[in-house]
């Protein structure tokens, strides 16, 4: 008898949460990452004349950007990127 009220118990809780989950479903937010989403990060951490910063990959023409970090260790912040050099992609496919 107990565990026969026990089993109704828990089918009973699992039911409220079910419907709980229904009827007040939670708010996703969504992320749009296709404004960037040729952009590759190559290496986090790159030294480039003496300055530390991110080193990029654009896909849709091959260029290869270095985005510096401030000096401030404790805010991360990075500044305008620079073109280092264009990889000929498109030379890839021609075997």
């Amino acid at each position: 008898m107990q565990t026969k009220a026990a089993l109704w118990l828990i089918a009973v809780f699992v039911g409220v949460i079910a419907l709980h989950q229904l009827y007040n479903p939670r708010t996703n937010a969504l992320a749009d990452a296709s404004r960037f989403d040729h952009v590759s990060i190559i290496a986090p951490v790159f030294l480039y004349k003496g300055q530390q910063g991110l080193l990029l990959l654009d896909k849709r023409n091959g260029n290869v950007w270095f985005a510096g970090r401030s000096s401030d260790q404790m805010v991360l912040k990075y500044g305008d990127p620079v073109v280092l050099t264009q990889l000929p992609l498109e030379k890839l496919d021609g075997r």
